[in-house]
Parts: structure tokens; sequence; C-alpha cells
């Protein structure tokens, strides 16, 4: 029987963020508002592992870890490139496309 560690992994990873969201209900607003964060990059995280097929040893290799989407979260936090900075390239690339915009409908409209 030929087991697949990318299935095995994100069964593992959704029971995990399923105790995450479960947890999160038990708790005051205030918490939940703090945790806000963490739930989005978490159900983030987890989409990735959907819809994506990593190799069978790279798969195993997160699946073997106690909690791999904690795991994961926590490397996020540890990351030097932030939520924050992907949403301002993603601002600033938008800006751009829509000066463009502007400038060609204003050379159109004349």
């Amino acid at each position: 029987m030929v087991v697949d560690y990318n299935e095995l992994l994100y069964k593992k990873l959704e029971r995990e963020h399923d105790d995450f969201i479960a947890e999160l209900k038990t708790k005051p607003p205030e918490q939940i508002i703090e945790a806000s964060y963490e739930k989005v990059l978490k159900d983030d995280l987890l989409s990735i592992f959907e819809y994506t097929n990593f190799s069978q040893c790279e798969a195993k290799a997160l699946y073997k870890l106690e909690r791999p989407l904690d795991a994961l979260y926590q490397k996020w936090l540890h990351n030097d490139m932030t939520y924050m900075d992907m949403l301002k390239d993603t601002v600033d690339n938008r800006i751009e496309s829509a000066v463009r915009e502007m400038k060609t409908q204003s050379r159109d409209s004349r």
C-alpha cells in the first residue's frame, strides 16, 4: 500500500486547524480579536496545502511534526517578509497600474 503523505499531511493540518478554531470559540471576544491575525494566517497556510502537492519527502517531514500548522505559523512570525510588506507591494502595484490606466484614458479622451 502506497502512503500519500500530502493527503495525510493535509488531513492532519485540517484537524489542527479545526482544533484551533474550536478553542478560539471558547475564548472571550477580546482574545478572539487578538488571535485574528493567527487565524487568518493559519487559514492561508492551510489553503496552500489544499492546492499544492509537495514531494513525499517534504510532506512526510512536515507530517512528522507534532503540530505542523503551528510550526509553519511560528516560522512565518520569524520570517523577514511580513504580511504588511506583501500588502504594501500589492497596493503599490495596483496604484502603478491605476495611474497607467488613467493616463491611457486621458490620452484617449483628447
